[in-house]
């Protein structure tokens, strides 16, 4: 989904979560989209060292059809280990453990290039501020919407 949205990303890699950051178009003041993953939901065991005690962070820019490509192998996966790499040049290395039909396993590996960001510039890349949403939605009432409104109605009683 990512790699249909911008061809380039940026991957916040924090303790906690690891953030998306889409800005194809932020330079000439275009749409930028920001998704948040907790870590806890997606690894069982996450393992991370930023660039110091106070800035524990990481920010690589990677072209997001690559990752994209990467990790639909990972689908089926019995384990997913994901590390940057040096590799001549900065590597997110993505290694999938698939089962095979004869329950032995087989190890794909992925070396997607990735451009480590500069501390200097990761406040272009903070997480915006969104304000609160005041949104109200009007619908003309169908017979279908009225009928299973006194039917949930009927039911309380």
């Amino acid at each position: 989904m990512i790699a249909k949205l911008a061809k380039i990303c940026t991957l916040r890699i924090s303790p906690d979560k690891l953030n998306f950051i889409l800005s194809d178009k932020l330079a000439s003041g275009g749409v930028s989209t920001w998704c948040e993953l907790e870590q806890e939901n997606f690894f069982s065991e996450f393992q991370m060292e930023g660039v110091s005690a106070e800035n524990n962070e990481i920010y690589l820019e990677l072209t997001s059809e690559n990752l994209s490509r990467a990790l639909k192998t990972a689908q089926n996966a019995k384990a997913l280990k994901i590390k940057l790499t040096n590799k001549h040049f900065p590597c997110l290395t993505i290694s999938v453990e698939l089962l095979s039909m004869s329950n032995s396993s087989r190890t794909v590996t992925h070396d997607i290039p990735v451009k480590i960001i500069p501390r200097k510039l990761w406040k272009d890349l903070q997480e915006p501020s969104i304000p609160d949403s005041d949104v109200s939605i009007y619908s003309p009432m169908s017979a279908y919407t009225e009928s299973h409104m006194q039917v949930s109605c009927s039911q309380q009683d």
